[in-house]
């Protein structure tokens, strides 16, 4: 494996992985953008192409290629070779299945079903997803498939293909049930009579399936009408989005992503061109989807019907994506039609309202000042429906903007409306926790030592001489074994800071100027600190010398 990894890196730099993502811009010898990994405004993610490395000053993350679409993609490292091997055309050598993990193995087990499910795709099934509007290169491109009605074609197909009950269980595939005793216990395919879609990871690699139930719909069936894979190993419902392996390039490209709910939706909307469209498969819009998105683009735009009442139903979503930084914008269907209902009679209305799709506060503002001309009325409706989104705008500078959009649609001033924001009570979404980081910020000192040391180690050519006397031997011999694991970090800094100087001495000596005032004042503080314990305890001839050394340093910062 080391020797593929190798061969990935001599064919793939860091540069083309990464710009493949993001907007990189030219920054010295480096080139820098906004991080993926975290919210920022200003670019502190610095990818250098001499060390074919990536490195965050906010987040503190970094790495390599494979660390980097590891973490971008969600994948474990398994997955993150593959892709990069099919990118670079590098072969991978084949393993004995008793050698690989569980994930693998129960990967090629998804396989394996997808394989099944395509195969018995066919006859009624198939003329109804046609019926549906879908063409035959869609339905194969995306893999769709039919579980038969019975209760162990899949569980025997699978058996001759020499997988285990508990693998088959641990997949989601199967359901066991215990009648009496462990020995009693009957092994049925979870997915029956149903039409089968299959759910890929951001590399394309089926990690679960949604069953839409198909004919008669009371016959041997458990659940709704869409069952999904239940959470596995592979399958987290909260982490994926159907469609987004897709839709990545798309995505990107376009800046932003159109999000529906159902499969169907996706389908067709891909169908027609619309291939950055990504679908929820009827499960609940979540912090981790919302991430997805937002590595790939600023914006993304929600399909609703003709009337509020799918956006206010689905406030809790919109919210959401406004707090975590996402431009939010409606796309308003016909009442009572879905995406794929409008793409089969229409596509181009389809089209147009994708593309006149509205900010959804911006949007919000033109319907109430529609539904009335009461000034009255309108500060109401705006407080009831408005300001829950205002407020979860993280920019003040866009709460700002729509301060004044409200001014203007109810007449009243904005310090006014301002201050009833204040007031009101705003209740993030509810996301999933984070433990942060314990992370200890370095005073003034120490940030300054990191730069200096930061520089000696990108310029070991520097006389470190002057830098042992303003510290010391021990301190110096101590920080530098203390930042030697951040070596490359502080490597990073001193490129992205200083990558256009000429003579790099003189950066050093203005530091170690700074250094010594600094120093000085660290000094007086702790002597200050020791002056003030001898004044309690009366001791006058200590006093005596903490004042005179304070003067002493004092005189000193007065003269740098």
């Amino acid at each position: 494996m080391a020797q593929e990894v190798e061969q990935i890196k001599s064919r793939l730099g860091i540069v083309e992985v990464v710009s493949s993502y993001l907007k990189l811009e030219k920054a010295g010898i480096n080139l820098r953008a906004c991080c993926p990994f975290h919210n920022e405004k200003t670019p502190s993610f610095f990818v250098s192409p001499a060390r074919q490395t990536y490195h965050c000053f906010g987040c503190q993350r970094g790495g390599d290629i494979f660390s980097f679409v590891q973490e971008i993609e969600g994948l474990d490292f398994v997955g993150t070779l593959k892709l990069l091997a099919e990118r670079t055309g590098v072969v991978l050598a084949t393993t004995n299945t008793r050698d690989r993990g569980e994930k693998e193995r129960l990967l090629e087990l998804l396989s394996a079903a997808t394989d099944f499910y395509v195969s018995g795709l066919r006859d009624a099934p198939r003329d109804y997803l046609l019926q549906r509007g879908l063409r035959d290169e869609t339905i194969t491109s995306w893999h769709l498939g039919w579980a038969p009605d019975g209760w162990r074609h899949l569980y025997q197909f699978l058996k001759q293909k020499n997988f285990s009950d508990t693998e088959m269980e641990r997949a989601g595939l199967v359901v066991k049930s215990v009648r009496s005793s462990d020995r009693d216990a009957a092994v049925y395919d979870r997915f029956r009579s149903r039409l089968m879609f299959p759910i890929a990871d951001s590399s394309g690699r089926v990690v679960g399936f949604s069953g839409r139930i198909f004919g008669d719909e009371t016959k041997n069936q458990v659940g709704g009408k869409y069952i999904n894979t239940p959470e596995t190993l592979l399958y987290n419902k909260s982490r994926l989005l159907y469609g987004y392996d897709q839709a990545k390039t798309a995505i990107r490209t376009a800046g932003e992503a159109i999000l529906v709910e159902g499969q169907m939706d996706l389908l067709m909307s891909h169908q027609v061109g619309q291939a950055n469209t990504v679908a929820t498969s009827g499960t609940a819009l979540t912090a981790e989807h919302l991430t997805l998105i937002k590595r790939l683009a600023p914006r993304v735009i929600m399909a609703f019907d003709g009337d509020l009442a799918g956006i206010r139903a689905s406030q809790r979503a919109i919210s959401l994506a406004l707090t975590a930084g996402l431009e939010v914008k409606i796309a308003l269907l016909p009442i009572d039609t879905d995406p794929a209902d409008l793409i089969k009679q229409n596509s181009a209305a389809w089209a147009g309202a994708v593309k006149n799709s509205l900010p959804v506060i911006d949007f919000l503002l033109q319907t109430i000042a529609t539904r009335t001309t009461d000034h009255r009325e309108r500060s109401h409706l705006v407080q009831q429906e408005v300001y829950s989104y205002i407020l979860s705008l993280p920019n003040q500078l866009d709460q700002a903007h729509y301060v004044n959009q409200v001014s203007e649609i109810t007449g009243l001033e904005s310090a006014v409306i301002r201050a009833d924001l204040l007031r009101a009570k705003f209740i993030p979404p509810q996301t999933t926790p984070v433990i942060p980081r314990a992370e200890v910020v370095p005073n003034k000192l120490e940030r300054l030592e990191e730069s200096l040391l930061g520089l000696l180690f990108w310029k070991p050519e520097l006389n470190d001489e002057p830098v042992r006397q303003i510290l010391g031997s021990a301190r110096f011999a101590a920080r530098v074994e203390a930042l030697t694991p951040r070596r490359e970090t502080l490597i990073f800094m001193a490129e992205a800071t200083w990558a256009n100087v000429i003579h790099p001495e003189t950066v050093m000596a203005e530091l170690l100027e700074r250094l010594a005032k600094e120093l000085l004042r660290s000094e007086l503080a702790e002597t200050l600190a020791q002056l003030r314990m001898a004044e309690k305890s009366g001791d006058q001839a200590a006093m005596d010398e903490y004042l005179k050394k304070c003067q002493s340093i004092s005189e000193q910062l007065h003269h740098h």
